[in-house]
This record gives structure tokens, sequence and C-alpha cells, in this order.
């Protein structure tokens, strides 16, 4: 095998690292200003999608990195509802 063809595969997986990643940064900020629900929505459309037997793999991997990021945007927007409800005073709630 020539030393340049060596070199190619490498280059071309180097290339798609980055273009993953300005994808993953793309996706960040289009999920960041979901609402819980909106996210859940997502998941729920994702889920679907994987189940299609017809699914490409770049799909696949595009569906993965999409409901990893729904899924942390979830979880961090439970804890901040969590962080609130713990701060809540209540001597404020005056239930009485």
């Amino acid at each position: 095998m020539p030393l340049e063809d060596q070199f190619i595969p490498n280059h071309l997986s180097m290339s798609n690292k980055v273009t993953n990643k300005k994808n993953i940064e793309i996706f960040k900020q289009d999920i960041n200003s979901l609402s819980y629900e909106e996210s859940i929505s997502a998941l729920d459309a994702i889920l679907n999608n994987v189940q299609d037997e017809n699914i490409s793999l770049d799909e696949i991997q595009i569906n993965y990195i999409k409901g990893h990021i729904l899924l942390k945007h979830c979880e961090d927007l439970l804890q901040f509802c969590e962080q609130e409800i713990n701060e809540i005073n209540p001597d404020f709630l005056d239930i009485d």
C-alpha cells in the first residue's frame, strides 16, 4: 500500500471528528433553549426514529449524540429545579 494511501483514512476520520465536534456544539446550543417537556418530547422522537429498521448508521450516530445531550439537559433542568425547591424557606409559604 502506498504511503499516501495509509494517511487518507486517518485524515478522513480526523475530519469526521472535527465535524462531529461542530455538530455537537450546534446541538447543544439548540437543545439549551428547550424546556424540560420539549426535551422529553425530542427524546421520544429519537427513540421512535432509532426503532425504524431503515435508519442509516449516520442517523444512529446523530441520534445517539442528540439523545445524550438531551438527557444531560433534562438532568441539569431537574437538578436546577431541585436546588430551587431546597432553597424555598417554609416560612415564606405561610400555609397555616
